[in-house]
C-alpha cells in the first residue's frame, strides 16, 4: 500500500495523521555505530615491558629486573631485557600509531631508569638521568607532533631497586621520593603530557606483591602489608596530584583502577555471595572510595585489625584528587567460599568458566564493561563542583599465548578471536554511552605484543606481533580493524572478521 493510501485510509478512519507519515526522513544506518566527536582512540604500553632500558637493565636498577633472573619466578622462563626494544625502536612504533590512526598513545616513564641513584642524604637533590630525560622528551614531541593526545603514568609496577631495598610502597620513603619523582617530571615533560596518571592499578599490583606473592616484593598472605602499602600509595597519590597541579592549574590527573566485576559462582550461596562481596569492595571499590571522600575504610570485620585501625583514616589532600576516571576492564571473575582453618574472608578465585576465555583464563565478558560504566562508577561519576568526571578506558585486550622463541611464519595474525573480543566490548561501551556515560576514549592494550610480567613473553596481547628473535614487527588483522575503526569513528555491528583484509607486513 503506497503512503498516499495509507494516508486516506488513516483520513477515513479519523486519524490525524503528521507529514511524517507521508514524507519519510532518509534511511538511518542503525548497523553503524558511530561514537561522539573528537573520541579518542588509542593504544597503552609500559615501559618495563616493551623498552628494554639499557640503564634499567644493564645496572638491574630496578626490583623487576632483578626479579626476572630469579629461578622460577617467570612462568615461561624469559625476561624483559630486551622486551621490544622500544628504546630503540620507538620511533617505528609511532609511525605505526600513525598507520593506525590512533590520536591517543599511553606509556610511563621509567622511574628506575630516570633515577637510579639513591640521592646522598634523606635530603638530596634528586636527579633525572640526562639521557633518559632526552629519551621521553624526543617520544613525547614526536607524539606531539602527530596531534596525539599523550597519558604519562609515572609507576606503572617497577621500583628502583634502592627504594625495593629500603622497603618499598611498605616504607614512607617511597611516598618521598615519588612526590619527588612526580615534580622533577612534572617540570621535563609537563609541556608535552595531557593526562597524568600517578599509579597503575594500585590494588593489582598490592594484590599480586604481598597476597599472591607472584610479583616483587614477593610475600604471600600479608594482608597487613597490603594494606599499609595501600595507603602509602594513596599518600603518594595525593601529594603527587598536588604537585602536578601546583605545576599545571589545569592538568588532568587521575590513577587507573582495574575493575573486575565479582560475581558469587553459586548465586544462592550465602558464603559465596560474603566472598564476592569482600572481594570485590577491597579489589574494586576501596581505592577510589578513598580518594572520593579522602579518608580510607575498610569493611567488617577487617576494621576491627588493630593494625588495620592504624592505617585507617582520613589522607591529608586525598578527597576528590582524581580529575577524571581512568579505567582498566578486561575480565569478570566467579567468586567461592573455602571451607578451611583459619576461615578466609576473601575465598577464592573459581575455576570454573561460562564463557570463552583467553590463554590467561579470563573470560570474555563484554556485558561486565557496560555494567561498570552505568552502574559500577556511579558513585564516582561527579567531581566536587557537580561537573560530570571525563571516563577513558585506559586498558582493554585480548591475549593468545605463542613461544617467544617463534620467528618466521603466519603464526597469529589471522587474530579472529581477538577481533571479536574488541569489537564486543566496543559495542557495550557505545551502549554504555548512549545510556549516558561520559567515555572519551578508548585505548587498546596493547599496541605491540610485550613482556606481560609473571607470565613473561608466551602471553601476546599485541595489535602489531612482535618476533622477538628479530624484533621484526607485522600488523595482525585485529590491527587492520581497529585502524579503520579509529578512521571511521565507528564500525557496523555486523563487522566480520572473515570478510576483513589484513594490512601487510611493515
Amino acid at each position: 500500500m503506497s503512503n498516499r493510501a495509507v494516508a486516506e485510509t488513516h483520513k477515513q478512519a479519523g486519524i490525524e495523521e503528521s507529514s511524517a507519515v507521508i514524507k519519510r526522513s532518509p534511511l538511518i544506518d542503525r548497523d553503524f555505530l558511530n561514537f561522539p566527536d573528537g573520541f579518542m582512540w588509542g593504544a597503552s604500553t609500559s615501559h618495563f615491558q616493551i623498552e628494554g632500558h639499557p640503564v634499567e637493565i644493564g645496572r638491574r636498577a630496578s626490583d623487576w629486573s632483578a626479579w626476572c633472573t630469579q629461578a622460577g619466578r617467570i612462568s615461561d622462563n624469559t625476561t624483559a631485557d630486551s622486551a621490544t626494544e622500544f628504546y630503540k625502536r620507538y620511533a617505528l612504533d609511532v609511525e605505526i600509531c600513525r598507520n593506525l590512526n590512533l590520536n591517543a598513545f599511553r606509556l610511563s616513564l621509567n622511574w628506575p631508569a630516570l633515577c637510579p641513584d639513591k640521592p646522598s642524604s634523606p635530603k638530596g637533590q634528586l636527579k633525572f638521568d640526562p639521557e633518559t630525560v632526552k629519551f621521553y622528551r624526543d617520544l613525547l614531541t614526536s607524539l606531539k607532533n602527530d596531534n596525539v593526545t599523550t597519558f604519562v603514568t609515572l609507576f606503572h609496577f617497577t621500583l628502583p631497586q634502592w627504594l625495593a631495598e629500603a622497603g618499598g610502597w611498605n616504607a614512607t620513603e617511597t611516598v618521598e621520593e615519588f612526590v619527588r619523582f612526580a615534580q622533577l617530571a612534572a617540570e621535563e615533560f609537563g609541556d608535552l603530557v595531557d593526562y597524568w596518571i600517578t599509579l597503575n592499578e594500585p590494588l593489582a599490583y598490592v594484590y599480586q606483591g604481598y597476597v599472591a606473592g607472584v610479583w616483587p616484593p614477593g610475600q604471600r598472605g600479608n594482608y597487613v602489608g597490603a594494606f599499609r602499602a595501600v595507603r602509602n600509595m594513596l599518600c603518594g597519590h595525593a601529594r603527587a596530584y598536588a604537585v602536578l597541579h601546583q605545576h599545571n592549574a589545569d592538568a588532568k590527573v587521575s590513577f587507573t583502577m582495574h575493575w573486575r566485576p565479582f560475581m558469587a559462582r553459586r548465586k544462592w550461596s550465602p558464603l559465596d555471595q560474603m566472598v564476592r562481596f569482600f572481594r570485590d569492595f577491597v579489589f574494586n571499590q576501596m581505592f577510589p572510595m578513598a580518594v572520593q571522600t579522602g579518608k580510607l575504610e575498610f569493611p567488617f570485620p577487617i576494621s576491627t585489625n588493630a593494625d588495620v585501625r592504624q592505617i585507617s583514616g582520613p589522607i591529608s589532600g586525598l578527597k576528590g584528587a582524581m580529575d577524571y576516571l581512568a579505567v582498566n576492564y578486561y575480565t569478570r571473575e566467579l567468586s567461592e567460599f573455602r571451607f578451611r582453618w583459619p576461615i578466609d574472608i576473601f575465598g577464592a578465585q573459581s575455576i570454573e568458566r561460562e564463557f570463552e576465555v583467553n590463554c590467561m583464563g579470563w573470560e570474555n565478558f563484554p556485558d561486565g564493561l557496560y555494567n561498570l560504566l552505568t552502574y559500577d562508577l556511579m558513585p564516582f561519576k561527579y567531581n566536587d563542583d557537580g561537573t560530570k568526571r571525563e571516563i577513558i578506558i585506559t586498558e582493554n585486550g585480548y591475549a593468545a599465548a605463542f613461544p617467544a622463541d617463534l620467528s618466521e611464519g603466519d603464526w597469529s595474525l589471522v587474530d579472529d578471536i581477538r577481533v571479536q573480543y574488541l569489537t564486543s566490548h566496543l559495542q557495550a561501551l557505545h551502549h554504555a554511552i548512549e545510556d549516558g556515560a561520559n567515555v572519551k576514549g578508548y585505548l587498546y592494550w596493547s599496541l605491540t605484543d610485550n613482556f606481560e610480567w609473571a607470565e613473561g613473553l608466551r602471553p601476546r596481547f599485541g595489535l602489531v606481533r612482535v618476533a622477538y628473535p628479530t624484533q621484526e614487527r607485522t600488523l595482525r588483522k585485529s590491527a587492520s580493524v581497529y585502524a579503520d575503526i579509529a578512521r571511521r569513528n565507528g564500525f557496523r555491528r555486523s563487522i566480520s572478521a572473515k570478510t576483513t583484509k589484513a594490512l601487510a607486513s611493515i
